[in-house]
């Protein structure tokens, strides 16, 4: 269990591309995440951006929290397609929890002496947008981090892989032979030689 765990944390810190190998139904599964990873942050930080223009920029210590949210969120869906690496993952992940986290603070207690409103403009949209970025990061990360399953390995039931089982059951088997069966099979194989008449 350990083992696993230690692996899947070095890939998960690792600045290089993991090798993707699976099924092709797992690799377009990866690559059609990463691709709506990207557009959800592009929108995250397009509708920051908006919303600074608007006049939220006016809002002392929050206006340019704002712009900053923006272009961190544009940088960061940029980065993931071209630098498809987890690293890249964990990172948008962060970002995009801690602006929601700050949303939510905000419209509940205030953040920095303001409160915002569910009923202003794009709150309703950028919380669910927000919360969907936030679990696909994490399953676009999680699939590309995890190790393929070596042919012949046991699942965690015990059972070996489909591909073991039909090498092994192709797989002929010796048996062996003590040494007194193997002079009882000799001794007879000279007598029916002996009883066989002989040829003119």
């Amino acid at each position: 269990m350990i083992g696993p765990t230690t692996e899947r944390l070095r890939r998960l810190a690792s600045p290089h591309r993991p090798p993707l190998a699976g099924p092709p139904a797992r690799r377009a599964t990866a690559l059609l995440l990463r691709l709506g990873c990207a557009a959800l942050l592009g929108w995250i930080g397009y509708i920051h951006l908006h919303l600074w223009l608007e006049g939220y920029r006016h809002i002392p210590a929050n206006g340019p929290l704002f712009l900053l949210d923006a272009v961190a969120g544009l940088v960061l869906a940029a980065l993931l397609l071209v630098w498809p690496r987890p690293l890249a993952g964990v990172l948008a992940a962060a970002y995009t929890a801690a602006t929601l986290g700050a949303l939510l603070i905000s419209l509940t207690v205030g953040l920095f002496g303001f409160r915002e409103s569910i009923s202003a403009s794009y709150v309703s949209q950028t919380l669910a947008i927000e919360a969907i970025t936030v679990l696909a990061l994490l399953s676009w990360t999680f699939l590309s981090t995890a190790a393929p399953r070596p042919p012949g390995s046991r699942r965690p039931d015990g059972v070996r892989s489909p591909s073991h089982q039909v090498a092994a059951s192709g797989r002929s088997r010796t048996v062996p032979t003590s040494p007194e069966g193997q002079g009882a099979h000799s001794r007879g194989v000279h007598a029916s030689a002996q009883s066989r008449p002989g040829r003119p």
